[in-house]
């Protein structure tokens, strides 16, 4: 696939590393959003007094519930910038917009080692959120993942080994109505759950905002895929499991959720199809190295993409080996930088750093950017 280059530019990271209680930690936040305007402008609304007192009221509600850390982390980010925390973001469902992803777990019986392996890859427009945290908090596990409206998460996997990615399925039919939205919903799983067995459980509790595909492993070698579509008060969990792989990019697979694929587009089946034709070409002697050279290959033949005005370019990509609990990390392209292992053990403060990036067009963007007709009507 040939693609046209237009420019050559940055993209501002953060990492923030920190220890203590919950407000402790909030404060440190805080103290991020001082230091990284970029962050700072994606997290806080700019209106006064940001989100009416009952849709805050509601959220809190969920929110004592699922994620109680989160309440303390949001009172202390207010108490360090000052502001009322009904400006922050993560309280105003309409300030989600749609990433693209892709994921994927090798189970032990495909592996070369015998070890469980999960490749991610994160997709959106170059001035999405972009930050790293290794938190340790008291009374919950430690976990390595990727923020999303500060307190939310993108993926992450925490000192058990429990592992938590998402694919959003979000494009042409936006979930909407009362929940919690997918960064609370994976922020809940990483801060309370150690099995696959758990972390559905707690899923199935929740009242989950989102239409997204959730992908839940463990260090037992145990891993499920959560196709899950909402409109107001009907939800559905559609659950997949499998002895060799599972798969998700931005459109659903399970034959009961083919119904709501309303947006499956032909990018989103080329991504799936190339993780598809490696994991089965090379099953037996799928190693760390193949999944990263799957996740920086550029697409078609890989899931790595650098469409970031179009809104489908690689911000980071993961590997993660749920055996060892390990997480390789590379920030930007794979395509263009490498891997490199991030540890529970980060030493504590933020460091903001920048990484290259070039944005293209695809050759053939009608082709390209097409909606695929749904199997099921």
């Amino acid at each position: 696939m040939e693609e046209s280059c237009i420019m050559s530019t940055d993209l501002n990271f953060s990492k923030i590393s920190c220890k203590g209680t919950s407000y402790e930690i909030g404060s440190m936040l805080g103290e991020l959003l001082e230091q990284n305007p970029e962050l700072r402008k994606i997290n806080i609304e700019t209106t006064e007094n940001g989100v009416d007192s009952e849709t805050l009221k509601k959220k809190l509600i969920l929110l004592k519930e699922f994620c109680p850390n989160v309440i303390e982390e949001a009172n202390a980010v207010s108490d360090r910038i000052k502001i009322p925390i009904s400006r922050l973001a993560v309280f105003n469902d309409s300030s989600l917009s749609s990433g693209a992803c892709s994921q994927m777990a090798a189970l032990p019986s495909i592996t070369k080692n015998g070890h469980l392996l999960i490749g991610r890859s994160y997709e959106f427009v170059h001035d999405d959120e972009k930050n790293l945290v290794v938190i340790d908090a008291d009374n919950y596990p430690a976990h390595i993942g990727f923020s999303l409206f500060l307190f939310g998460r993108f993926d992450g996997i925490n000192e058990h080994g429990l592992t938590v990615t998402m694919s959003s399925c979000e494009f042409g039919q936006p979930s909407y109505g009362e929940g919690l939205w997918f960064p609370l919903v994976l922020r809940a799983i990483l801060d309370n759950c150690t099995k696959v067995d758990e972390a559905v459980y707690l899923l199935k509790q929740m009242p989950v905002r989102c239409c997204a595909n959730i992908l839940i492993a463990d260090r037992y070698g145990d891993a499920v895929l959560a196709e899950i579509i909402c409109y107001g008060d009907n939800r559905k969990i559609s659950l997949r499991r499998s002895d060799e792989y599972l798969i998700s990019t931005n459109h659903y697979v399970n034959y009961d959720m083919l119904k709501y694929d309303n947006n499956h587009g032909k990018h989103s089946e080329m991504r799936y199809q190339a993780i598809e034709k490696l994991l089965r070409k090379e099953k037996g002697e799928i190693s760390e190295s193949h999944i990263k050279s799957l996740l920086s290959k550029k697409i078609p033949n890989g899931v790595c993409c650098s469409y970031y005005e179009d809104g489908l370019g690689t911000l980071h990509s993961m590997l993660f080996d749920l055996t060892d609990c390990t997480v390789d990390i590379c920030f930007g392209s794979p395509n263009l930088h490498m891997f490199e292992r991030v540890s529970f053990n980060e030493p504590v403060g933020i460091s903001l750093f920048n990484v290259p990036y070039k944005n293209e067009f695809p050759q053939n963007p009608n082709d390209f950017w097409q909606t695929l007709p749904r199997e099921v009507k």
